[in-house]
């Protein structure tokens, strides 16, 4: 026999239901609840199991689920009035039973706000009505912002805070979820679908990755005082060089100190923040140099950076440089991961190797002698 918890339980269940209803003009009263689970084969348990179900129910309290009965014979018990239906004949019935009445009442104040102001959020509300609830008390915000997305927002202009909306200045920070759903649906043609990140699929400003890279010939930007510059991603991906290699290195100090090159610059590639650099135009029509350490992490990045620049070349990250310096070589950090789609045969030798016995060679290990003559040959 079902019982009140598992009938508070199951009306629960039935409330989005309830709501979805409600907006959308149609009646769902009177509502079932099932409650199909057969009687006790004990008669004491039995009564009981029907007693509480009847002390909890309308006729007992007021409100709250009517109680159906029919008259059975049963095999245990014999003649029998049996609960076969739990019934609430009202809305306020039911609410009022799972103690929802205030949180509806403000849910509908706020639907009819919201689609006062905003009449294209009218089929989104319907379908999701817990965003009504979810964000009680904020709606007024909620839709400052929206409106100024929809009649004057200028892409790439402002950071978060400095939005001319007159909200607190972490309102949009702390409300991004929201707003992102309600955008996606208010302007679905002026976001940017392929990015999580709120800032960018808005077209906001924000605290972009920086980008450090050095000179290794003058001549790479003969109009510019400085070899050693940083600046944002985006600055990056518009900047004009005169070079024809690119040399990207992991370890700080080797960047810092790598030698004079014809022609070249180098970039900290900062390990796997190398997906900073996918899908920069100018660097498809440069000669891409790879140096990291010597173990299966640095291989996979060389794999990850020759997966957007087909060209790149490792740098002295061969089995001969691992021979060499192996009086070096230190245990590696293990990895899982058995294939590498953009290494060659040699280099995908290499990694199994260095899998297979978990080995690192740093690249600080390697001299500077060694550096400047393997420079000679690529």
């Amino acid at each position: 026999m079902i019982t009140v918890s598992e009938i508070q339980t199951k009306s629960k269940r039935k409330y989005i239901e309830v709501l979805k209803s409600e907006l959308k003009g149609e009646i769902c009263f009177p509502l079932e609840i099932r409650s199909n689970k057969s009687l006790s084969k004990d008669f004491a348990k039995m009564s009981k199991e029907i007693a509480d179900v009847l002390g909890g129910s309308k006729d007992r309290k007021g409100y709250g689920y009517s109680v159906l009965s029919e008259t059975k014979k049963t095999r245990q018990h014999g003649i029998q009035d049996i609960p076969i239906a739990i019934v609430f004949d009202s809305r306020a019935d039911f609410l009022k039973f799972i103690g929802k009445e205030k949180e509806f009442r403000l849910m509908i104040d706020n639907y009819h706000y919201i689609k006062s102001k905003l009449p294209q959020l009218e089929s989104c509300l319907i379908a999701n009505p817990k965003v009504i609830i979810n964000n009680e008390g904020l709606w007024q915000d909620l839709i400052k912002v929206c409106l100024w997305f929809l009649k004057n927002f200028e892409p790439h202009k402002f950071y978060i805070r400095e939005l001319p909306i007159t909200v607190h200045t972490k309102f949009i920070e702390e409300n991004k979820s929201t707003l992102r759903f309600l955008l996606d649906d208010l302007i679905p043609e002026f976001i940017k679908s392929d990015e999580n990140v709120f800032e960018k699929r808005f077209y906001l400003k924000y605290d972009q990755p920086l980008v450090r890279f050095r000179s290794l010939d003058n001549a790479c930007w003969p109009q510019i005082n400085y070899d050693d510059i940083t600046v944002t991603i985006e600055q990056f991906r518009h900047v004009e060089l005169s070079c024809d290699r690119l040399f990207i290195i992991e370890n700080k100090m080797n960047f810092l100190t790598f030698p004079s090159v014809p022609h070249s610059i180098t970039i900290w590639g900062k390990g796997f923040a190398l997906e900073l650099f996918k899908n920069i135009n100018w660097l498809k029509e440069k000669k891409i140099f790879y140096w990291s350490d010597i173990d299966v992490q640095g291989l996979q990045m060389l794999s990850q950076l020759r997966s957007y620049y087909p060209q790149t070349k490792s740098f002295l990250m061969d089995m001969d440089v691992l021979e060499k310096y192996n009086e070096f070589i230190v245990p590696g950090t293990p990895s899982k991961i058995e294939f590498l789609a953009h290494l060659f045969e040699t280099e995908m030798n290499l990694y199994a190797h260095l899998q297979n016995n978990n080995l690192r060679l740093e690249q600080e290990r390697i001299d500077q002698a060694f550096i400047l003559n393997s420079l000679q040959e690529v």
